[in-house]
């Protein structure tokens, strides 16, 4: 084995330099700040030996809390992440940049690092306006109807005010499914042209009651498609929330950044995380567009609440996710634990 030193101004671009020289089959034993900049001792492998590199699967006993006590830990669990999750080297190289300034502590702080990378708004619920009917936006089968009653149900347990809205006349399933959830729920409800004609009524009178609107599912690629919800929005003033499903692949995050610009979308909501293979499209659509994650539905049971997401939250998501793939991946080749 042998030891060789890489000095660079920050942590990424000493990274950079020692995958350029030397590939990936290095161990880093140590960094630390040495006159201002970043040094990075590497340890270099005969081409028989073994070299043992950490993995997310070993996060339950490395990880508490979202910190690791030393940067090579830090750095394989991010890049580790960002394979796992086809986040790509942009974004990889944006969150080990912000890992580098943690890189002279004895313990870093995983969630600390995404948190520079991705805005998170876990008031959203509380900050609801009643000036402005929040409108649920998203493809087919995303989770809409059912955020929108979860939503709906958290607001009426803070004494808010609540009338639901449904504007999706194509789904005949939806507007069963919705009228039963007001009526238990105990909320006016209004559907098709009506709910248009008492949101613009509702609107103008300014009353202290936050308007839930549900939507047609919508072909992001298809501009075609778009033409009602362009409509709608000319005649009224949305507070738009984008479903954003967990499911789908990352290779749609130009398409969903592209209707997120146009219609202004303030905040993101995630669906489907507990099928997802992947968490890629969400996570790199909040970096690109700078738009704030606000809750998640986890659960496609409607009995389970919405729960607000932040940094630490995903972390732990994504380490846990990562060590039940591991066991099941050892399951289907025979091996228990």
């Amino acid at each position: 084995m042998q030891k060789v030193t890489v000095t660079a101004p920050t942590l990424n671009e000493a990274m950079q330099e020692v995958k350029k020289r030397f590939g990936e089959d290095v161990i880093i034993e140590s960094t630390e700040e040495f006159n201002n900049q970043i040094r990075i001792t590497i340890a270099l492998f005969d081409s028989g030996e073994p070299i043992i590199v950490p993995s997310l699967y070993q996060a339950e006993q490395i990880i508490f809390n979202n910190v690791v006590d030393n940067s090579l830990l830090a750095i394989r669990f991010v890049e580790e992440i960002c394979n796992s999750h086809y986040l790509g080297k942009d974004f990889q190289d944006f969150w080990l940049k912000c890992l580098s300034s943690d890189s002279n502590r004895r313990e870093i702080n995983l969630a600390e690092s995404l948190a520079e990378c991705i805005n998170f708004e876990t008031q959203w619920v509380r900050k609801a306006m009643a000036l402005k009917p929040i409108v649920f936006l998203g493809s087919y089968g995303v989770g809409k109807t059912q955020i929108l009653a979860k939503t709906a149900a958290l607001l009426k347990a803070s004494d808010r005010s609540v009338e639901i809205y449904n504007l999706d006349t194509f789904k005949t399933s939806g507007q069963g499914m919705l009228q039963a959830y007001a009526d238990k729920l105990g909320v006016p409800y209004y559907f098709g042209k009506d709910a248009l004609t008492a949101l613009q009524t509702h609107t103008k009178k300014q009353e202290k009651v936050v308007k839930l609107i549900d939507t047609q599912g919508v072909d992001l690629k298809n501009s075609k498609d778009l033409g009602w919800l362009e409509a709608y929005s000319q005649k009224l003033m949305f507070d738009p929330v984008l479903v954003v499903p967990c499911d789908s692949s990352v290779s749609l995050v130009d398409d969903y950044a592209h209707f997120a610009k146009k219609f202004e979308v303030r905040n993101l909501i995630l669906s489907k995380m507990d099928i997802a293979a992947s968490l890629g499209l969400p996570i790199k659509l909040a970096w690109c567009s700078e738009i704030p994650i606000a809750m998640v539905n986890k659960s496609s049971n409607l009995g389970d609440n919405l729960e607000y997401l932040d940094a630490e939250k995903l972390i732990n998501h994504i380490v846990e996710r990562s060590v039940v793939d591991h066991e099941n991946n050892m399951s289907d080749l025979g091996m228990r634990f």
